[in-house]
């Protein structure tokens, strides 16, 4: 009996847990309904849990530059596509597609464990 409460208490802590876990991968500050083709250069590329982050400038339709900071999958989920702390540098040409946020920052979403966007590098598509 003692043996069942203790079953039954680590399948709530483990529940409890992975309802944490999934709720920190929420996009709801990103407009999932827009998507913004970002062409510019690679500033910085972060290769590090939780999850990959590129920082670009780009251009807005009026000629700023704009500092972009683009969130991408995990670095396991992005390895088993192909790609690699190698796959861009400070200084590449990048075009990426992302989710923007909703309140209009420089920020957005281009990859998460259900799906990965557009990335190309020197004119070269990553996978």
């Amino acid at each position: 009996m003692r043996n069942r409460w203790l079953c039954v208490l680590a399948l709530a802590g483990g529940m409890l847990a992975a309802g944490t876990a999934f709720a920190h991968h929420g996009t709801a500050g990103y407009d999932m309904g827009k998507t913004l083709t970002l062409s510019g250069t690679v500033t910085r590329y972060d290769w590090s849990n939780p999850h990959v982050v590129v920082y670009m400038d780009a251009k807005d339709p009026s000629g700023h530059t704009q500092h972009w900071t683009l969130e991408l999958s995990p670095p396991l989920l992005l390895e088993r596509v192909g790609w690699s702390k190698n796959s861009m540098k400070p200084g590449d040409q990048v075009v990426a597609e992302t989710h923007p946020s909703k309140n209009g920052a420089p920020v957005g979403v281009s990859g998460t464990s259900t799906f990965q966007m557009k990335f190309v590098v020197n004119g070269t598509p990553l996978p």
